[in-house]
């Protein structure tokens, strides 16, 4: 599940840049680059920049095994008018309202500082990473560019995005990725495969129609700009999240398609295209198919978790304002954002499936996570995990109101949070009010656990820091 507002089929290469990541997994070498035919000089005194764009077009065609079935209509953009459009795009009014609802939750789950401007965070995020993106709505191919003519920065990102609208030419993104999806889990392991087939695509480019001297050139260009951000103030969950298709991606189709596969595509140019649509006529369903492949391979999709009418339990004037899944990588961040990465790894490694609901009522917010695992086990151990960390999130701000074996009620600076596990199921509540908590509790059919009540919670004592 993306928190925040989905960034697109956009390329972040400065971003991967930055942080040293490659686009294969490590070990697996590349041939020698072998020499371009000279397009660029070519072209000169025609009009060079279409002329080397429809060659890169011609030759990722070749390397991804799909013909085009209609011409890409492709725009070059300063950064500034790149600016200005996504401007245009944030402001409108499903964008600012789907940007605020994925600030509450953030803000409620503790992966977001109350104070965080999270539109201006975004604003500053992607007019500063993207380089190229395709647009499956307008069909438009956009490189974000000042230059005069295309660069070797220029040429792969066009090979990326090119990629891209053949993905959508032959496999139709919006069907892969519905606009108004309630499932961004699945959505983002289809992100990982558009990103991992154009990352692997990229990369047979560079290797087949670049020199030596022009990747490097590139990679110069890259961290260049990549210079200039400020990763450290990112939250944990935008920087992961963002990550995770071009990180995840490649290492899901190396490890399904075999690496001697890939390193063949890369030596020879051929024989990639038709191994990978395999893969697009049955994509990943969850983004624990991505971070375990062997769940893919073996037809292990995710669990369907349906929840009741939690804002009608509320009472009046509640709205359910989202629905949605976190998936396995968000239930693995809300540990990592306050313990450590391996522990969370192992914690949230046995997802098999979750829905949550954000309900509002004015600026009161309520959030209800309902989880499944593989096993009663995992679930105790996601259970163990997430506790640790609530108490490390609030130190000596956090008061035990309830505890048992299998549930806990915390009061926090923020209202009630109630953690509990039963069998293969684990669920939190965040509320207000304990009656909030208890309805909440009983609308989902906690009757084993429900004798509590709002009487059922103590009274409310002083919170230190409150």
């Amino acid at each position: 599940m993306s928190l925040l507002i989905r960034l697109g089929v956009a390329v972040l290469l400065v971003l991967l840049a930055a942080h040293g990541l490659g686009v294969l997994p490590p070990r697996l070498p590349l041939p020698e680059l072998v020499q371009a035919a000279g397009v660029l000089d070519q072209a000169r005194g025609a009009d060079a920049a279409a002329v080397v764009y429809d060659a890169v077009a011609s030759r990722v065609a070749e390397l991804r095994g799909l013909t085009p079935r209609q011409p890409v209509q492709r725009t070059v953009l300063t950064a500034e008018q790149f600016r200005a459009r996504l401007i245009d795009d944030l402001n409108k009014e499903d964008s600012l309202e789907s940007i605020e609802n994925s600030r509450k939750l953030m803000v409620a789950l503790g992966l977001l500082a109350p104070d965080v401007d999270l539109y201006s965070l975004e604003l500053e995020f992607r007019s500063g990473v993207v380089l190229g993106q395709y647009d499956p709505e307008t069909k438009q191919l956009y490189v974000i560019s000042s230059a005069t003519e295309p660069g070797p920065l220029e040429r792969v990102t066009y090979a990326h995005e090119y990629t891209h609208a053949l993905q959508d030419q032959y496999y139709d993104i919006r069907a892969l990725m519905p606009k108004n999806s309630d499932n961004s889990d699945r959505d983002l392991a289809i992100s990982a495969l558009l990103e991992g087939d154009a990352l692997i695509i990229e990369e047979m480019y560079q290797t087949q129609a670049m020199t030596r001297a022009e990747r490097e050139e590139k990679t110069r260009q890259e961290r260049a700009l990549g210079s200039s951000l400020n990763l450290d103030r990112l939250p944990l969950v935008i920087l992961e999240e963002t990550y995770f298709p071009y990180q995840e991606g490649p290492r899901f189709i190396v490890n399904v398609l075999g690496r001697p596969a890939i390193q063949e595509a890369l030596q020879n140019g051929t024989g990639y295209g038709p191994r990978i649509n395999r893969l697009f006529e049955n994509p990943p369903k969850s983004s624990a198919q991505i971070l375990h492949p062997e769940k893919y391979l073996n037809g292990i999709d995710p669990v369907e978790v349906r929840l009741p009418d939690l804002a009608a339990a509320l009472g009046e004037d509640w709205k359910q304002l989202r629905t949605d899944l976190l998936g396995e990588i968000d239930h693995r961040i809300l540990i990592q954002q306050f313990l450590s990465r391996d522990l969370a790894e192992r914690a949230a490694a046995g997802w098999a499936g979750d829905r949550f609901a954000l309900l509002g009522r004015g600026d009161e917010v309520a959030v209800v996570v309902s989880s499944r695992w593989e096993s009663a086990a995992d679930a105790q151990e996601w259970f163990d995990a997430y506790a640790q960390a609530v108490r490390a999130r609030y130190g000596s701000r956090l008061a035990v109101a309830d505890q048992r074996a299998n549930r806990i009620v915390w009061r926090t600076p923020d209202g009630l949070q109630l953690l509990s596990v039963a069998g293969t199921s684990t669920t939190i509540l965040i509320a207000q009010t304990p009656e909030q908590i208890a309805s909440l509790e009983r609308a989902l059919g906690a009757s084993e656990a429900s004798g509590l009540g709002p009487a059922g919670i103590p009274a409310p004592a002083a919170v230190p820091g409150r």
